[in-house]
């Protein structure tokens, strides 16, 4: 048998996060295997500080650990219910283990709030059965469990055996699978290419700035040659999603990139595990639940990536791993996380066939499960993983309104760690990356008008050209005033995007290029405008329009008259209707 080994700090700890009355049941039941024991009269009396000192004392030697650990497992039935409890978290039907063991256990006695709890006796003292009935004041379905107190979970961990598949283990052959993914030469001609747009403010998000537009998204999908989970309809750009968000986060912070993609990798890898972004991954991981609405306030992706780090450090590192084995590698260490606080978890809505569904309902399938199996997809997507999945499909007895999952990421079988991956976290000293073919801005300008010429597929040079021409004939493309003009709000505003047409472009395009601009620029501001002047316009009244062309001192206040308008100085116009006013005729300017 193996056993977890903590020193007497982490001890102290584990034992300390007991109540005092759970203390007191866990010593009773102990006092026969441990020697030096306490009777029960000492135990009654003795303080929790003291009651903590003595068991990390005695949990510190080895011979008391497995004394103890094989009272626990003395039974086929303490065996398995501790087991089943303890290190996989669950909580046993009553019935179920009557009928499996052929017994007939004691129903509880006493109500509080309407449930009944009663702790086992003999070996099973540690076990508590929970019963209540449907249609009670407080609850609204019956219940009939075998379960624990949460707080000795960590301490039974100390004490019953290891799983056999406590750790993370090689597969040597994994079984066949609909798909296998590898984006690792594929991520340095993305960043490559984000780069550029992102420089060119070509990566165009929504109103929120949350979501990429499927504009972008299409044109980096086109030429980066990035590799895709998926080519179905609505999840066929996740990777290319989810690689746009990431390195326009990273441009957005940095304003930057390095001088290499693969520095430039590196470097935002390690600003992801270190959380030093705001949410923005997890929206995609959570697209199969609702009510998810980050709060600036709390933890970000910390939880996540921490759970992730932990993974990747324990991987065996030249082979694959069954998923299977992940989540039960999870599971015995608690790797629990959440993205804000556990209420809001709680309250995240999953809308199934059978009905809506919170996520307190059941925490990992709808929940821990589906984001750490999409933490994966997303580290494959960088290139750091190896993936081997099947059409996604539920692995419970919950599935979205028509379809066959709880999340696109549900069919996850293997992950393994690409060189890239070794490289990135640290387990190798050297990368080579391989040189990116990058693609030669293909332009063909026209001498005798301005129009430019492009090849079909390139459709980045396409995206650069848009904010300065109009479509002239397939793959031709001429300067347009409106496509100029739009959104220049200020002559410096005007000039800052003819010189980005020089910068982005072409530094030296033919001469009619140069005069088109030119042209606009000597044509610039040629409409004045007169803030100071105010047009009135006179309603066709005989005794108004007598008024005004009679009264001397109204004469001086006009600059100009021209049939029922007249323009006056705005600073005037208090004087002007004054003398209105006091003719009879009530105006409000």
């Amino acid at each position: 048998m193996r056993f977890l080994i903590y020193d007497n700090k982490k001890l102290q700890e584990i034992v300390g996060a007991c109540t005092y009355q759970e203390l007191l049941r866990f010593t009773k039941f102990i006092n026969d295997v441990a020697p030096g024991r306490l009777n029960i009269t000492k135990i009654n009396s003795t303080k929790k500080t003291a009651l903590v000192n003595y068991l990390v004392e005695l949990l510190m030697q080895e011979k008391n650990v497995l004394n103890i650990a094989q009272k626990l497992i003395s039974t086929e039935v303490s065996s398995f219910l501790y087991m089943n409890i303890v290190w996989n978290n669950m909580a046993m039907q009553t019935s179920e283990i009557e009928d499996m063991f052929h017994l007939n256990l004691a129903t509880p006695s006493g109500s509080r709030y309407g449930t009944n709890e009663e702790y086992l006796g003999g070996v099973l003292a540690l076990i508590v059965r929970v019963t209540r009935v449907s249609g009670g004041f407080y609850y609204g379905d019956s219940m009939d469990i075998l379960s624990m107190s949460s707080s000795f979970f960590p301490l039974l961990k100390v004490l019953l055996p290891i799983p056999d598949d406590f750790d993370l283990e090689k597969v040597e052959h994994p079984n066949k699978t609909d798909y296998s993914y590898t984006n690792e030469e594929n991520v340095f001609s993305f960043i490559s290419v984000a780069s550029d747009m992102l420089k060119s403010n070509l990566v165009e998000f929504g109103k929120t700035g949350e979501k990429p537009l499927a504009k972008s998204l299409n044109i980096l999908k086109a030429s980066t040659g990035i590799n895709e989970f998926y080519s179905e309809k609505k999840i066929d750009s996740l990777a290319t999603d989810m690689l746009t968000r990431s390195f326009s986060y990273y441009y957005w912070a940095a304003k930057k990139f390095k001088p290499t993609e693969l520095e430039s990798l590196k470097d935002f890898i390690m600003d992801k595990f270190e959380d030093k972004y705001y949410f923005f991954i997890t929206r995609v991981l959570l697209t199969h639940l609702k009510k998810v609405r980050f709060d600036h306030h709390y933890t970000r992706e910390l939880g996540l990536f921490n759970a992730l780090n932990s993974i990747v450090q324990d991987l065996p590192k030249d082979s694959w791993v069954s998923m299977e084995n992940i989540l039960k590698y999870s599971s015995y260490r608690e790797l629990k996380f959440h993205l804000e606080y556990k209420g809001k978890t709680d309250n995240y809505i999953f809308e199934s066939e059978a009905g809506d569904y919170t996520c307190d309902t059941n925490y990992t399938a709808l929940f821990f499960e589906p984001v750490l199996r999409g933490g994966f997809f997303y580290l494959a997507s960088l290139g750091l993983f190896e993936l081997m999945y099947d059409k996604p499909k539920s692995n419970y007895n919950i599935k979205a309104k028509d379809k066959e999952y709880i999340s696109v990421w549900d069919g996850l079988k293997y992950v393994k760690i690409t060189e890239l991956g070794k490289y990135i976290f640290g387990f190798s000293k050297k990368y080579e990356q391989k040189t990116i073919q990058k693609s030669r801005q293909n332009l063909k300008f026209d001498e005798y008008k301005p129009i430019i010429t492009i090849d079909s597929k390139d459709t980045i040079s396409q995206a650069k050209l848009e904010p300065f021409t109009e479509t002239y004939a397939p793959n031709r493309y001429i300067l347009s005033y409106a496509k100029i003009f739009k959104d220049c709000k200020s002559t410096k505003a005007l000039e800052l995007k003819i010189e980005s047409f020089y910068k982005q472009i072409e530094k030296n395009p033919p001469q009619v290029f140069k005069d088109f601009f030119d042209e606009i620029k000597a044509n610039q501001n040629l409409l004045k405008r007169d803030l100071k002047q105010v047009v009135i316009e006179l309603t066709n009244n005989k005794k108004l329009l007598n008024l005004f062309m009679k009264n001397k001192k109204i004469q001086e206040l006009v600059i100009k008259a021209q049939g029922y308008r007249v323009i006056v100085l705005k600073e005037n116009i208090p004087k002007l209707t004054k003398i209105v006013k006091d003719n009879g005729f009530f105006v409000e300017f």
